[in-house]
């Protein structure tokens, strides 16, 4: 059987980098294709940030987002995980990492008893409607668009992949990215690394078997996506799920 492919579909800066990582740490037991489903546009513009005391990023697109568009630096933020807590820090900023999804972000502000009002700068698409939570909960938090997803067919060289007969790794990160793969059917042997419960629940298509990440963050895939590469289910008799 053929050598397993992993199939990325996060934004095409997002999808090099995890190839470059992967690469790096899988060597030729595998092969990439990249196909992004999203298309990330910036805002040129931020709100009126006057009064705001904190931040609030949810992804690595927000951070550049506000930088793009001449953010201050000297503002402290929180990070739904340790990826966005690096990218932050690496714009100098002060970040503090939830290490995880939007509950433990949401947690973490409430027990830190953190100085508002805050600022939520996230996608046009997001989930956990977070500033409306904290601010339900007596911590006031506005929020602002700071990128805009476009969504982007599977590509040719993807689509081929996907009628295929070598195995397919496909780590999916968020439920939108599950819904635009769509409901299949798909031919090729397919591996579904979910970043979380959430996003493993969003997937339509058919699959050989779906791994949810321990915990929800980009190691966590790695290390799902390596257990996979250890126990190659795929040269086994495996039985279909939809």
């Amino acid at each position: 059987m053929a050598r397993p492919v992993i199939l990325l579909t996060r934004p095409e800066a997002s999808s090099h980098k995890m190839a470059r990582i992967w690469s790096d740490r899988f060597g030729h037991d595998v092969s990439f294709c990249i196909s992004p489903l999203m298309r990330i546009t910036f805002e040129p513009k931020l709100p009126d940030l006057e009064g705001i005391k904190t931040l609030i990023f949810t992804s690595v697109n927000g951070v550049a987002g506000y930088i793009n568009a001449g953010g201050p630096r000297n503002l402290p933020c929180y990070t739904v995980g340790d990826v966005t807590a690096r990218a932050a820090k690496d714009a100098g900023l002060q970040a503090i990492s939830a290490g995880g999804d939007a509950e433990s972000l949401i947690r973490l502000i409430l027990a830190d008893d953190a100085q508002g009002p805050m600022l939520h700068l996230r996608g046009a698409h997001a989930r956990g409607e977070i500033a409306e939570r904290l601010s339900m909960q007596g911590c006031p938090v506005a929020q602002t668009i700071i990128y805009t997803q476009h969504d982007i067919p599977l590509n040719t060289e993807a689509k081929a992949l996907l009628d295929g007969t070598a195995p397919v790794l496909l780590p999916v990160f968020s439920p939108r990215s599950a819904l635009l793969l769509g409901s299949g059917p798909m031919q090729a042997p397919t591996y579904v690394i979910a970043m979380s419960g959430t996003v493993a629940g969003s997937v339509r298509f058919n699959y050989e078997h779906c791994t949810i990440a321990a915990h929800p963050d980009f190691e966590s895939v790695t290390m799902a996506l390596a257990a996979l590469l250890d126990s190659k289910p795929w040269e086994a008799n495996t039985t279909r799920s939809v």
